[in-house]
């Protein structure tokens, strides 16, 4: 890591156990990319205490006050412009079926979907075909896929739950990793999305399930991960969690997919560019060459830090302004969970709301904020909705005033 990465001296926001500062606290830091192994280095904003595993709720108030917590340094690398928090230890992280992240409950989520399986199944003729997801979560996307191309498909992640199966759908789910204990058949397409940014060792991984013995020339893989550049860019600044060891831009997963021996066939950006995909199929292994725009990534990195700081400053002077018990926050997902362990005040926010009957009556974990369904609206005197993602303000002011809610609704 370049020395100038430890240059500036150390500067606390303090507020009860989160801190945020530009240098981390203890954690011996990670001096190598993850994706390239270049050791030119920036330093950026840094925090001492956040919650391990955002979507991981808790069944009591108490149980979430004393949830996990790591600490995060955002490092950007120079050669690949990767960004990646360089005190992530995975050994802190334990996914569980008490992991739950589904958005399939938002009908703006499912336009999403719904239209991204039409592309891929009318792409890559997958009616009939055998379809593997990778880090499936609940299940949802592949049935989806699976329902409209009448595919068969196997899905595989260690937080599936026994009860979102579907007996009309030819799905089966494996409720540990795709290793290769797993060789019943070839995959014609392999979906993985919003996987790779967990995984410590990514290029290591994705070669890995390259070579698996499932996999054929002709097999097409699905690769979707969170923007970075919409982070940085549009200071997406929520999207920053402990359970990301990873931030890809495009240039970065590009080189992550090369690297590990795949051959792109289309790659750009979706869902309001708060995404990324790639498509690839085996091919053979390209060194990465550092990207044009990297010098340009370079300078949205430089001022993230401030910028961070000055958008904590501003919604802490809304919560000043707007008594946070008559404010609650809709969007229980790792956005929401983030606001309210970061924002100074904002673990006095009377509630997180989400569309998910599984978050609702959980606890988000450290600030212990309840999670309600929207229907609790009407019994709560409520001034101001904080929507976590702009992409959803249409659906949730419908949503409020179908339940007579006259608050505020603002985007953070």
């Amino acid at each position: 890591m370049s020395t100038q990465s430890f240059g500036a001296e150390r500067q606390v926001h303090s507020h009860a156990r989160r801190h945020v500062s530009v240098t981390p606290a203890t954690t011996v830091l990670r001096r190598d990319c993850p994706v390239c192994g270049g050791e030119d280095l920036l330093l950026s904003v840094a925090f001492e205490h956040l919650p391990v595993l955002c979507n991981a709720l808790h069944p009591t108030a108490s149980a979430a006050r004393t949830a996990k917590t790591g600490e995060f340094a955002t490092v950007f690398c120079r050669d690949c412009a990767h960004v990646f928090n360089a005190a992530f230890d995975e050994n802190r992280i334990g996914y569980t079926q008490s992991y739950e992240n589904s958005l399939h409950f938002s009908d703006r989520f499912v336009a999403f979907s719904d239209s991204l399986v039409a592309r891929l199944t009318r792409k890559y003729a997958l009616e009939g075909k055998t379809i593997f997801d990778i880090g499936c979560g609940k299940g949802d996307f592949l049935k989806q896929i699976c329902r409209t191309a009448g595919a068969k498909g196997v899905g595989f992640d260690k937080s599936f739950a026994g009860d979102r199966e579907d007996a009309d759908l030819d799905v089966q789910f494996i409720n540990d990793w795709f290793d290769d204990s797993y060789v019943q058949g070839k995959a014609d397409f392999i979906s993985c999305r919003h996987v790779i940014e967990h995984i410590a060792e990514p290029v290591t991984f994705l070669r890995a399930i390259r070579q698996h013995p499932s996999v054929t020339p002709e097999t097409v893989f699905y690769f979707e991960v969170p923007n970075a550049l919409y982070t940085l860019r549009d200071l997406g600044i929520w999207d920053l969690i402990y359970e990301h060891v990873s931030y890809f831009t495009p240039p970065s997963l590009r080189a992550a997919v090369e690297a590990a021996g795949f051959e792109l066939l289309d790659a750009g950006s979706s869902f309001g560019d708060q995404y990324l995909y790639v498509e690839a199929r085996p091919g053979r292994r390209h060194r990465p060459a550092r990207p044009s725009d990297a010098t340009r990534i370079e300078a949205l990195m430089r001022k993230f830090a401030s910028a961070y700081r000055d958008k904590l400053t501003h919604w802490r002077g809304y919560l000043t302004d707007h008594s946070p018990d008559r404010t609650v926050v809709w969007g229980a997902g790792s956005k929401g969970i983030t606001f309210v362990n970061v924002v100074p005040e904002a673990d006095r926010i009377g509630a997180l709301i989400d569309l998910n009957p599984h978050k609702q009556g959980r606890f988000a974990p450290c600030s212990a904020t309840p999670v309600l369904a929207p229907p609790a609206l009407r019994r709560r005197q409520i001034d101001s909705i904080i929507v976590m993602n702009p992409l959803y303000l249409d659906e949730i002011s419908r949503a409020a005033a179908d339940l007579g809610v006259t608050a505020a609704i603002v985007a953070a």
